[in-house]
């Protein structure tokens, strides 16, 4: 049988295509295309005609490889910037148009869920003790785990995106400007991650931005999934990047091998995030992986799939 996933993210929208075959699962496609959803979102409260223009296309586009694949089942979710705007059902409707199915729009603790299923299906990360972040482009989410089981979830409005457009008007940012920012969120997820432990967990980060920051560490020319998940970065590697960003122009950030032109202008809120958290939890390694929302919703799509496939009358659209 073959799957397709829609990541309706605030920065990007994600889709993947895999099929099962005797047991086993392959990756049939990955694709990415930003689109900045959540463009302006934080002055006007609404998703931008151009941002909902931009996004529909990217849509159009992977539901024809999803065509061309010949997809049975589909699943398609949105995150932060539709569920934080207020003509998100007009987003919804017309997205639903372009699809051909609806589009589930996931709260904060269900992306926070769904990010730990997709993270532990992967077999290198299956019952182990994990501390998972995970950040997007409207929001930010931190998920504990023990022996593969989720033990607390929460999702703050820290996305890469949103912390932009809040504290970063101009570039380059200097390097006070940078601390200043780390400080600030550190405060910020201080009180909602109080009854959080890193202890023996291993932190494993998930999104563009640390995905990024390995791909700059080893000076990928092209992104390569099999060079990047499951490394780690230290603190020490994580601030010594953080000191290489400050005090460039965009240009000279688009310029940096690994970090594509779209992100350049995000990779310095990112990597405060993934400061801030490691200072917090006293981490002093990040481990990568390249399991996300994305993985989770197909494994959940899966699961659903295989327990009424002998249901009659069911809709492949689940």
């Amino acid at each position: 049988m073959r799957y397709a996933v829609f990541d309706l993210g605030s920065n990007s929208i994600k889709f993947l295509a895999a099929e099962t075959r005797a047991g086993h699962l392959r990756v049939l496609r990955e694709e990415s295309i930003g689109t900045r959803l959540a463009e302006h979102l934080i002055d006007t409260c609404e998703l931008r005609p151009e941002a909902i223009a931009r996004t529909l296309d990217a849509l159009r586009k992977l539901r024809s490889y999803a065509t061309e694949l010949g997809v049975e089942h589909f699943r398609a979710v949105a995150t932060s910037a539709v569920r934080d705007s207020r003509n998100r059902r007009a987003f919804l409707k017309a997205a639903k148009e372009v699809l051909g199915f609806p589009v589930r729009l996931l709260s904060g603790t269900e992306e926070a869920s769904t990010i730990f299923t997709g993270v532990t299906a992967d077999h290198h990360w299956r019952g182990r003790d994990v501390f998972i972040l995970d950040i997007g482009g409207g929001s930010a989410e931190w998920v504990q785990g023990h022996h593969g089981k989720m033990e607390r979830r929460i999702s703050l409005p820290l996305g890469a995106v949103r912390l932009r457009e809040r504290f970063l008007h101009a570039y380059p940012v200097v390097p006070d400007t940078a601390a200043l920012l780390v400080e600030t969120i550190c405060a910020q997820i201080s009180p909602p991650l109080a009854h959080y432990s890193l202890g023996d967990r291993r932190l494993v980060g998930t999104g563009g931005t640390i995905t990024c920051l390995v791909a700059i560490e080893k000076g990928l020319d092209e992104f390569d999934p099999h060079k990047i998940d499951h490394a780690s970065l230290t603190l020490a590697q994580v601030r010594a990047l953080m000191d290489r960003f400050t005090g460039l122009t965009l240009h000279k950030l688009r310029a940096i091998p690994g970090l594509p032109a779209k992100r350049a202008d995000l990779i310095i809120p990112g990597t405060a995030v993934v400061l801030a958290t490691m200072e917090f939890l006293g981490a002093k390694r990040l481990y990568v992986s390249t399991r996300g929302l994305r993985y989770g919703v197909l494994t959940a799509l899966m699961r659903e799939t295989e327990s009424n496939r002998m249901l009659p009358g069911r809709a492949n659209l689940l």
